[in-house]
């Protein structure tokens, strides 16, 4: 059984939308020598940058030609290769491939087999934009006869399957009809026989940078299904005073955006059973991935109504947000409840989507999910009670902590992903083991965080848990260690008169009583409980080292 995993070592960043459509610059030798947004470097003047094209084969020996879409600024409508694209700035030539083929055709790829490593062309449109670049060729070929496909309408106008003997002699006798890359490559390639198209099967490798492109791309079509649907219901329905409607709200929102913590852990329970990337469970992984993700931002959402929070990742919370365009609008009524209204709104949405993704996992993943969305809002009742009835007890802010945070981040996903490849009893009792101890570490560095995290990193105002009075274990440890005045104005937390210079100056005593330090010491005993519980003999050592690594992200990251 292959266990083989490859993983960066840190949690997948965040990519905003203008650092992941960047080209890769080159100089006249083909080394990377800067980059620029590729809406902007296509002009007359076009300098010269990396780029791809692919060649996809079906069963039969047929090759799929597509016909660019009418909308395109260069070659619309004619014909050309399966696939192009570009990589992003330290994005693998093969990831950046597979990643296109997904969103471009709606499907997924194996081996790829290079076919003009070198290729480099030049060629100026009626319009006088020029192409200007190094481009590798490659194929790669389907299982299926027929694979179904889902061309993005933006990109593809036509598809057609063609043997290739009929596509080497339609380009050499109407070249004018294809893309001049294209005419090009196959010009080349008719030169000599294609290479052995199907090696022997290698099992694929699991990557979590693979698997998480593809939970993004599953997130992407789900959302674009919804605006699709939505607009079906509300055809005679105005947006009035919205720029947008909740749908399309909730796609800029989902897609693309967050740590994607809750996709790792799936993504390592299910490499820690042995699950296999050619596998129908590595599916129901991903399903189940996208659906977390799509949780956690209802979770989101609902929770800075009820906190009142203003800013979420660095932008105003949704309930903001929508208040401020009630206020654009000169709407009638009151903005902040309409902001509220609309943001639960949103959330029930978000809510939906989740559900809607995980409906079709098999019965004893959907068993997870149930159990998961019921604890989470049985921990955000705990959350609200206990800070109104201003609870300090360390053992009550650690259960709560438990289940509103640990398990939901960390536990239930370890479990949805083991219980996609079938994990025996000895894995998921590792997991579980393992997953205590990093949710608890993952819930007190939010504890940190939410007291001297930077804001400009957090997205979150400094000091916003103190004046939520949020029980948690942070505050349980400073009731512990603090005495006289400052022990008085920790008591005063979540009364009428405490406000965000209590709240300073209540951190600056904190972090002077040593509270901040004891609270690392506790995360890094947790962390080398979690390590200690990878079992060797029960889990592949790709899986304990990925595992070990994503402790350590978890419980030292700064946002």
């Amino acid at each position: 059984m292959d266990t083989s995993v490859h993983s960066p070592l840190t949690v997948s960043p965040r990519r905003d939308a203008e650092e992941s459509d960047q080209v890769v610059l080159l100089n006249e030798v083909g080394q990377p020598i800067g980059q620029a947004p590729r809406s902007s470097i296509h002009s007359p003047h076009t300098p010269l940058h990396l780029a791809f094209s692919t060649y996809l084969f079906n069963a039969r020996g047929e090759v799929l030609l597509t016909r660019r879409a009418l909308s395109k600024k260069t070659w619309p409508g004619v014909w050309t290769n399966s696939c192009c694209g570009h990589p992003q700035p330290g994005e693998e030539l093969e990831a950046a491939i597979r990643r296109r083929i997904r969103q471009e055709l709606g499907l997924r790829i194996g081996r790829l087999i290079p076919l003009l490593p070198d290729f480099r062309y030049r060629a100026t449109d009626s319009n006088g934009i020029v192409e200007n670049e190094i481009c590798p060729v490659y194929a790669a070929v389907l299982k299926d006869h027929q694979p179904p496909l889902m061309p993005d309408p933006d990109e593809v106008a036509e598809c057609a399957w063609v043997p290739w003997p009929h596509v080497l002699a339609a380009v050499a006798a109407t070249p004018q009809v294809y893309s001049p890359w294209a005419a090009q490559q196959i010009a080349l390639l008719g030169q000599h026989p294609l290479p052995d198209l199907n090696p022997p099967l290698q099992p694929p490798v699991l990557s979590l940078q693979e698997f998480t492109a593809e939970v993004d791309a599953l997130l992407a079509q789900q959302t674009s299904a919804l605006i699709q649907e939505w607009a079906s219901y509300t055809k005679q329905l105005r947006l009035d005073i919205l720029p947008e409607d909740l749908p399309a709200w909730l796609e800029h929102l989902l897609v693309g955006q967050g740590k994607r913590l809750r996709v790792m852990m799936t993504f390592w329970g299910f490499a820690a059973a042995g699950g296999r990337a050619d596998s129908p469970g590595y599916h129901h992984a991903v399903r189940a991935a996208a659906a977390l993700e799509t949780l956690h931002l209802f979770a989101l959402i609902h929770d800075d109504v009820m906190d009142e929070s203003s800013m979420r990742r660095g932008f105003p919370a949704a309930h903001v947000q929508a208040a401020q365009w009630h206020r654009q609008a000169n709407a009638r009524g009151d903005a902040p409840v309409f902001g509220r209204n609309l943001a639960i709104l949103l959330g029930d949405l978000a809510h939906t989507t989740a559900d809607r993704l995980a409906q079709d996992l098999p019965e004893a993943m959907r068993q997870q999910w149930y159990a998961l969305s019921v604890e989470l809002i049985a921990g955000q009742r705990a959350d609200l009670t206990a800070a109104a009835a201003g609870r300090r007890e360390q053992a009550h802010a650690q259960q709560v902590a438990d289940i509103k945070s640990g398990h939901y981040t960390i536990t239930r996903p370890l479990h949805l992903g083991a219980c996609a490849a079938q994990a025996n009893s000895a894995v998921m009792a590792a997991l579980t083991q393992y997953a205590t101890h990093v949710g608890r570490a993952f819930a007190w560095r939010d504890d940190y965080l939410g007291v001297w995290g930077d804001p400009v990193v957090t997205g979150k105002p400094a000091g916003e848990d103190l004046l939520e009075a949020k029980a948690t274990v942070l505050l349980s440890v400073a009731q512990q260690q603090m005495r006289g005045w400052p022990a008085h104005l920790l008591a005063r937390v979540g009364t009428a008169g405490f406000g965000p210079l209590d709240a300073a100056a209540l951190a600056q005593n904190m972090h002077e009583a040593g509270v901040d330090s004891q609270l690392e010491a506790m995360i890094a005993a947790e962390v080398e409980a979690a390590v200690d519980a990878l079992n060797p003999r029960v889990l592949p050592a790709s899986a304990v080292a990925g595992l070990g690594q994503a402790a350590q992200a978890i419980a030292w990251r700064d946002a």
